[in-house]
């Protein structure tokens, strides 16, 4: 699996945005987590199969409904990870 850390800039705090981004991850079968951060962004670490994690990006690039996304930008880590834990999680 390929792990991918996403920070998400637009309007994406307050918007329901984490829900959002947690409900596709599961729909997925992505694990990870989602937190908002001080600056306004919302960091995103995710682990799946790469063609799983790009359908990830694409689906939460286009936000939430009452969100607005206007950056993604993506930090790929080159390692093979085994998931030890199957799950994605809300951070608050």
């Amino acid at each position: 699996m390929k792990q991918v850390t996403l920070i998400i800039q637009g309007r994406v705090q307050m918007v329901r945005f984490r829900d959002f981004t947690k409900r596709t991850a599961d729909a997925l079968g992505v694990c990870g987590d989602v937190q908002n951060q001080p600056d306004g962004t919302v960091l995103i670490h995710a682990w799946a199969d790469e063609p799983l994690i790009n359908s990830f990006i694409d689906k939460i690039s286009s936000g939430s409904p009452l969100s607005r996304v206007d950056k993604v930008d993506q930090i790929w880590d080159n390692k093979t990870y085994e998931i030890q834990e199957d799950v994605f999680k809300i951070i608050r």
